[in-house]
């Protein structure tokens, strides 16, 4: 049994533009786990947890289009359209990013 961390993207935003070159790392942190800092929603959560592939990141991300423009959500043209994706873990968080630690699953 492994436990699960949830990173609150908001929180992690607020907290780490306060210190020198806190968003560079968090940034560098997602690309190195093959995930794009701008198509994750800020009002979004990252939860890390061990799968049948190993660790991963289970995340929201905005859609695009191979033009890089953002789809309109069909049920609310007004916002961009989002989907579940995940991530292997390559690099652990910061052990000050997580927000929450889920119990054993």
């Amino acid at each position: 049994m492994s436990k699960r961390l949830v990173i609150d993207c908001a929180q992690l935003c607020e907290r780490e533009y306060r210190t020198p070159d806190g968003m560079r790392a968090v940034q560098t942190w997602l690309r190195v786990n093959g995930i794009d800092p701008n198509q994750v929603p800020l009002w979004s959560e990252m939860v890390i947890e061990d799968s049948a592939f190993g660790m991963v990141i289970r995340y929201t991300a905005y859609r695009w289009s191979a033009e890089g423009r953002p789809f309109a959500d069909p049920n609310n043209p007004d916002l961009v359209a989002t989907q579940d994706r995940t991530a292997l873990l390559v690099l652990p968080p910061s052990a000050d990013w997580p927000t929450t630690t889920g119990g054993d699953r």
